[in-house]
């Protein structure tokens, strides 16, 4: 028996993309042009024969299709890197850039290897300490943590009780892209800095 199944790349791409809403975003996650993203959907479109996205000036917007099979290949996807991770240790994945606020700790990799228990930091996490907006807008982060509640409009933020260690500080505010709230590397690292 074989799999009916549409081109895996371009499903990667639409999953990706549909979760940032963005080709650009989708891009930088993937390492590959926007262009490259926009091809692979047009050629999963193609092959489903049906428009994923509504392509706006500046901006996605999933078709009804788009919405009713994007929280499918997610969960698809999460599982196969689930089950590749109980077979295949030493397989690589992009850490997470997590930006510290210096208020909250001045040597943030120190403070995640402490966290984890180890004399490194953990490999899906590395930090810098800055609490600046805009390199999480720049795209130089994928996070942040930083002492204040916000606002962050459009981004994905929540309120943390930090693991002691935070330089007295007991919340603080984890800010993502609303695209990568649900990525692995993400949820690991904010499992690292809650309190037990």
């Amino acid at each position: 028996m074989s799999y009916r199944l549409p081109p895996l790349n371009g499903l990667r791409a639409f999953e990706a993309a549909g979760r940032h809403l963005s080709f650009k975003a989708a891009a930088t996650e993937l390492s590959v042009t926007p262009g490259a993203v926009s091809q692979q959907v047009k050629h999963l479109e193609q092959a489903l024969g049906v428009p994923l996205f509504q392509r706006l000036h500046r901006s996605l917007i999933l078709t009804a299709q788009g919405e009713a099979l994007l929280p499918e290949v997610a969960d698809a996807f999460e599982r196969l890197s689930e089950a590749s991770d109980t077979v295949a240790k030493a397989l690589k994945t992009k850490p997470l850039r997590l930006g510290i606020s210096p208020v909250l700790s001045d040597e943030p990799n120190h403070l995640l290897a402490r966290l984890a228990g180890t004399k490194r930091p953990p490999d899906y996490v590395r930090a810098v300490a800055t609490d600046d907006v805009a390199d999480l807008l720049a795209g130089r982060l994928d996070a942040l943590l930083r002492p204040g509640p916000g606002p962050y409009p459009g981004l994905h933020a929540e309120v943390l009780a930090l693991a002691p260690g935070f330089g007295g500080h007991k919340r603080a505010s984890l800010v993502v892209w609303p695209g990568l709230a649900r990525c692995r590397e993400f949820t690991r690292a904010r499992a690292l800095l809650v309190k037990g």
